[in-house]
């Protein structure tokens, strides 16, 4: 009867599954969350190229610069998203730093809170 019981493996992989689920979802989770956090990050790296550009050929127009990066960053379905312009400095650089919010989808992943993603582009000002 305990040789029977030793040798039965019914359920096994019940308790497999069980233990090895959460894993997978907590992984899969983290793989999209990460997805979404470096697609954002590139459309915002886009924006502040396009805004810095725009900014290095004209006086530069501030107002021109950040509706630029916006247009951008609305394409890309990013939204809170401040853009500052600043420049030309000393050596003719202008410079365009684009700031969001980040909020992930999902609180499965503990400590993954909002955070703060920052890109900047400087372009030689051709005034």
């Amino acid at each position: 009867m305990l040789r029977k019981l030793i040798h039965n493996q019914e359920g096994q992989s019940l308790v497999e599954l069980v233990l090895v689920i959460p894993i997978f979802i907590f992984l899969l989770f983290g793989i999209i969350e990460f997805g979404r956090a470096w697609e954002t990050l590139n459309i915002m790296t886009s924006a502040a190229r396009e805004g810095a550009r725009v900014a290095a050929v004209t006086n530069p127009n501030v107002s021109r610069a950040s509706n630029a990066a916006q247009r951008i960053l609305s394409a890309g379905n990013v939204s809170n998203a401040s853009v500052s312009v600043t420049g030309p400095d000393g050596n003719g650089e202008v410079q365009v730093t684009v700031t969001v919010s980040y909020a992930p989808m999902s609180n499965i992943i503990p400590g993954l809170g909002p955070m703060s993603l920052s890109r900047s582009t400087s372009m030689h000002w051709e005034g």
